[in-house]
């Protein structure tokens, strides 16, 4: 009986110290410049523990559970700066957060931005445009290629409308998008997720080996930093 308990609690000090050890690599590197960049690429986690060192003209941005830091070289940093809000939440972001600002800015990474081309992460369960000006009224044209294009009315005073269910979503599908009137298509390949990553740096993470930047950014740029 002593030994089946002894086996257990060893098994489950295993398992707590493996999730810890998960828990302190949630630190993300979402932004890299300068030339300490190949060192600390976007995507890259880092521990707790991690000691960074910067040269003069590097930048590099992390992203915790809820919050950011932006540090610049020269200099040698750490991963938890002794803010303990640093990189275990600040209340005041929040994922997805609306920026402020003179221009409507896109608020959450999820929606599908018009305006902008790339490649697009979409879930199973639907997606959402935007457009960053909604004052009139306007009309998307939506074309792949080789094949007609479909118009879609955006109504006036809407910044965001659910993407046309007669338009199939798959993953590596590729479309042309067109608003009436613009100077510009924009050509958005899609990403099909099997879920909608809950946590911020799990999101990150996805959107970073996905490749879908567009998202990136405005999930970055949507929470508060130091």
């Amino acid at each position: 009986m002593n030994c089946r308990f002894l086996a257990l609690a060893v098994a489950t000090a295993t398992a707590f110290m493996a999730q810890s050890e998960i828990a302190f690599s949630k630190a993300l590197v979402v932004r890299s410049a300068g030339p300490s960049a190949k060192a600390y690429p976007p995507g890259k986690a880092l521990p707790d523990s991690a000691k960074i060192s910067l040269q003069p003209g590097d930048s590099l941005t992390i992203l915790g559970p809820g919050s950011k830091r932006t540090l610049r070289g020269p200099g040698t940093f750490t991963t938890a700066s002794g803010d303990a809000q640093a990189m275990t939440g600040s209340k005041r972001a929040r994922f997805g957060a609306m920026r402020t600002g003179d221009l409507s800015l896109n608020p959450s990474p999820w929606n599908l931005d018009v305006t902008q081309s790339g490649t697009i992460c979409v879930g199973a369960s639907g997606l959402q445009m935007w457009r960053p000006n909604s004052e009139e009224a306007a009309k998307l044209s939506i074309s792949i290629s080789g094949g007609p294009p479909t118009t879609v009315d955006w109504p006036a005073g809407k910044s965001t409308l659910a993407w046309p269910g007669a338009i199939k979503i798959a993953d590596g599908s590729e479309y042309q998008l067109s608003l009436a009137g613009g100077s510009t298509s924009e050509r958005v390949k899609f990403a099909v997720l099997p879920a909608i990553p809950e946590g911020v740096t799990d999101a990150a993470q996805t959107l970073i080996g996905r490749g879908c930047q567009n998202q990136l950014d405005v999930l970055v740029d949507g929470i508060e930093g130091e």
